[in-house]
């Protein structure tokens, strides 16, 4: 396999494909709900708002998904602006903030059609271990339900 993931923890791309296909739906789910409720990104009413659409209908409507990846243009742009100001924490702030969402963002499928759920947990996974600033805890979500 040839994904990205396997550059940051072997270990965590194994748990990934161990995962059955029945449980990848939940696994997303728990891994966008463990890494906004860890990374202090805020209440942000865009993310709460495609979670609970997608806990209760399954998906996102396509608003949802473009509110939400506006919202990560945001906090990169945010990262980007710290950055060229010399603001070292704000910009490691925003950017780990920016993974998070993007860790969202792959979860609820935004300008993902067609990519399997598990093509998208690769992708979730990968920005959350990031964000987490380490696999740990990435590795503990998916753990639950790799068997």
């Amino acid at each position: 396999m040839s994904h990205r993931i396997t550059r940051l923890h072997s270990g965590l791309a194994d748990l990934v494909e161990r995962v059955p296909d029945e449980d990848l739906a939940p696994c997303l789910y728990f891994l966008a709900i463990t890494v906004m409720s860890a990374v202090e990104v805020g209440d942000n009413t865009e993310v709460t708002t495609a979670l609970t659409e997608l806990r209760e209908r399954g998906g996102v409507a396509a608003t949802g998904q473009l509110q939400v990846n506006s919202l990560l243009s945001q906090y990169e742009q945010r990262a980007f602006v710290a950055r060229r100001r010399g603001d070292v924490v704000a910009r490691e702030r925003a950017f780990f903030q920016a993974r998070a969402i993007n860790c969202v963002s792959h979860v609820i499928g935004a300008g993902q059609a067609g990519r399997s759920a598990r093509d998208r947990l690769r992708d979730a996974a990968y920005e959350a271990a990031v964000a987490f600033r380490g696999p740990g805890p990435v590795v503990s979500v998916i753990d639950r339900y790799a068997g």
